[in-house]
């Protein structure tokens, strides 16, 4: 600093540089009792040990405690996910009962349409079966025909 202080200003008498010096020994001794007090006993250090190893180890048991509870999580998570499934199944399963009900319903509706066409073409073909073939006179005076054959 001196320097800077010479190259600065040249016009400076020897008085104010003897007390410029004085005042940078004043400063170096400042700066000597800070480093000083800068320096740490082995006793602090050890307390300063001591105060985050236990910070560490609560810090530890904090963890295992959040890695616990994450755990029960995903498992609650899990069974819940699994009820929810169960419950959508059900009610999948409901619905297919229903629209089971109702094909069945309707199966049976078809059924009976059905067995009336059935029913109505087994009567037809008897009743056309029972008719006469039109070559048949036997009753209206004539003589029965044999070589005929009926409808």
């Amino acid at each position: 600093m001196i320097a800077t202080w010479d190259d600065s200003d040249e016009s400076r008498s020897d008085e104010n540089s003897n007390e410029e010096v004085a005042q940078i020994a004043l400063m170096a001794l400042e700066e000597q009792q800070e480093e000083e007090s800068d320096e740490v006993t082995y006793d602090e250090l050890v307390l300063v040990v001591e105060k985050y190893s236990s910070i560490i180890a609560s810090l530890k048991k904090k963890v295992k405690s959040l890695a616990n509870e994450n755990d029960e999580l995903k498992l609650a998570k899990e069974e819940t996910s699994k009820e929810i499934e169960v419950d959508l199944l059900e009610n999948e399963i409901a619905y297919l009962v229903k629209e089971n009900k109702i094909l069945q319903e309707e199966i049976e509706a078809l059924k009976k349409t059905f067995s009336k066409f059935s029913n109505s073409s087994e009567k037809l073909e008897n009743l056309l079966g029972m008719q006469r073939c039109v070559f048949d006179k036997v009753g209206l005076g004539y003589e029965e025909m044999n070589n005929v054959k009926l409808y």
